[in-house]
């Protein structure tokens, strides 16, 4: 368990508390689309505050792999709005993926951070851009850049892949860790035959593969190419058997470890989010160009703004041009091509 810190955003505050005086977190302890269950209660809703946008909440209990959502709540007309966007909280390893000064520093610099009035952005505000560059690229690369703890993940046994030392290649990859390797009867409440921690295990961690490979740990023990004391007879002579071995295991890359060619394109995309509002917003939000004239004497100024595009949009078309040119180089890199022939 960890302490993860969640900030919540009420952009239309005002228009909220016409309906609205609380705030319920929801959480997903299941991934991105799990099932999301209230952990507030009438007593830790968060109470809206008139002038207040952004609240935090605090998950004594969380992890970095648990999605919140939240919703706004009237605690006497008990209305209920529907759940926002999911979220992860500060715990997220995203964040220490890139940074928000890294993402000011290397990818905004030189552009005005704030809106008409000067007030900065919220970095509350590209932290979420950043969340959602590392969820984009995660789902575009099917690869786990943040560590992912997997539990009981289930492969099928086949008598080629067992006599070359219970070759599994897992479904989520790179590895970090893998805690241990059981086989497991089939069917419900299964029985755990034999299992192998740490000392047992050969791990190729960027591509998936885990072997059972005897050590001075057990190696008086382990009989590798027949069924021996890991299987019932029953199935001594069988070539397949679904869902016989089970893993646990850490996907994803450890803190600092991300190639700097991945963290790269994740900053150029996550700069697209604050790049658009504050290209609107140069010079005034909707004005391309102003004059001024008083006696005779004007002054007047134009930006890049127009009907159609934003006034950064040279410089985020020159980062989705990085982005799509990179993308394939690190899809053969990362992905290739994975098959097994039997």
């Amino acid at each position: 368990m960890a302490v993860i810190t969640l900030k919540v955003v009420v952009a239309n505050l005002e228009v909220v508390q016409r309906t609205f005086n609380r705030i319920k977190i929801y959480r997903s302890v299941t991934g991105l689309d799990g099932t999301y269950v209230e952990i507030t209660d009438s007593g830790t809703r968060i109470p809206l505050e008139t002038g207040k946008m952004v609240y935090d909440y605090t998950d004594s209990a969380g992890a970095a792999g648990y999605y919140y959502k939240s919703s706004y709540f009237h605690s006497v007309s008990l209305l209920e709005s529907s759940l926002s966007d999911a979220q992860q909280g500060e715990g997220d390893f995203a964040l220490e993926i890139v940074s928000v000064a890294e993402l000011k520093t290397n990818y905004l610099y030189g552009l005005d951070l704030t809106d008409d009035s000067g007030t900065p952005m919220p970095d509350s505000l590209y932290e979420w851009f950043i969340k959602s560059a590392v969820s984009w690229f995660e789902h575009r690369l099917q690869l786990s850049l943040r560590p992912k703890p997997i539990t009981s993940e289930s492969h099928d046994y086949y008598a080629e892949d067992f006599c070359q030392y219970v070759f599994i290649k897992t479904k989520d990859y790179p590895i970090i860790d893998v805690d241990e390797l059981r086989i497991v009867m089939p069917g419900a409440g299964g029985h755990t035959v034999q299992t192998f921690g740490r000392e047992f295990l050969h791990v190729e961690r960027e591509a998936g593969h885990v072997q059972v490979v005897p050590g001075y740990a057990g190696s008086g023990v382990v009989v590798l190419g027949t069924s021996g004391p890991w299987l019932p007879h029953l199935y001594g002579a069988r070539r397949f058997i679904p869902g016989v071995f089970q893993i646990d295991y850490t996907a994803g890359f450890e803190t600092g470890t991300l190639p700097p060619v991945l963290r790269d394109a994740i900053a150029k995309l996550a700069s697209f989010g604050p790049l658009n509002p504050l290209g609107d917003l140069l010079g005034g939000a909707g004005i391309a160009s102003q004059n001024l004239s008083i006696d005779g004497l004007s002054q007047g100024y134009t930006t890049t703004s127009s009907a159609m595009y934003a006034g950064y949009g040279a410089r985020l078309a020159q980062y989705e041009k990085e982005i799509k040119q990179v993308i394939p180089t690190l899809e053969k890199y990362y992905k290739g091509l994975r098959m097994v022939v039997a």
